[in-house]
């Protein structure tokens, strides 16, 4: 057997490639590195405005949501309970709640910043109080209660309690111009 002496030896990390040619670094520049970080910056500038326009709207289905979950509560408890329950609408403090007249259940429902309450169907005559009550009672037809949202931007919601439905109905209503 015959050796063959090598001899060209490879150091470790030479070049593999022909000569005159440089091996890429592996990495990023620092170039690269500044138009990824604009990139990231012009689409968070161009999705923030969208994201916050959309939140008063977010807002609304909320509160609607809140509403008509609490006055489903607000029936659930009459009738499984068999106790009278007042539910308490007070447009001052952007606040709804009903509890019974025995103290076996509350429940509240504070509305979010830029939520108000429009207006609150039956109407009453001008000059009554602006908090509204209403009585459920075991055996009896739930009051027709119309509960209007709005936001800022003048979009609405409609909770309607009707006493033919089993639960309460939530609609949208036409944006009306802001002041």
């Amino acid at each position: 057997m015959r050796h063959h002496a090598n001899s060209a030896t490879i150091l470790p990390g030479a070049a593999t490639a022909s000569p005159g040619i440089r091996r890429a670094e592996a990495g990023i520049t620092l170039v690269e590195m500044l138009v990824v970080v604009v990139i990231i910056g012009l689409m968070v500038g161009i999705s923030i405005p969208a994201f916050e326009a959309g939140l008063p709207s977010i807002r609304l289905r909320g509160a609607s949501t809140s509403v008509a979950q609490l006055l489903s509560a607000a029936r659930n408890q009459v009738e499984r309970g068999q106790v009278a329950v007042l539910v308490e609408v007070d447009p001052a403090k952007h606040m709804l709640r009903y509890r019974s007249i025995h103290g076996e259940g509350e429940d509240r429902v504070e509305l979010p910043r830029g939520i108000e309450i429009a207006s609150i169907a039956p109407a009453l005559p001008i000059g009554s109080p602006a908090a509204r009550q209403f009585l459920l009672y075991p055996g009896g037809a739930p009051p027709m209660i119309a509960i209007e949202l709005r936001n800022e931007r003048g979009a609405g919601k409609v909770i309607r309690l009707n006493p033919i439905a089993v639960a309460p109905t939530v609609e949208d209503l036409p944006t009306r111009a802001t002041p």
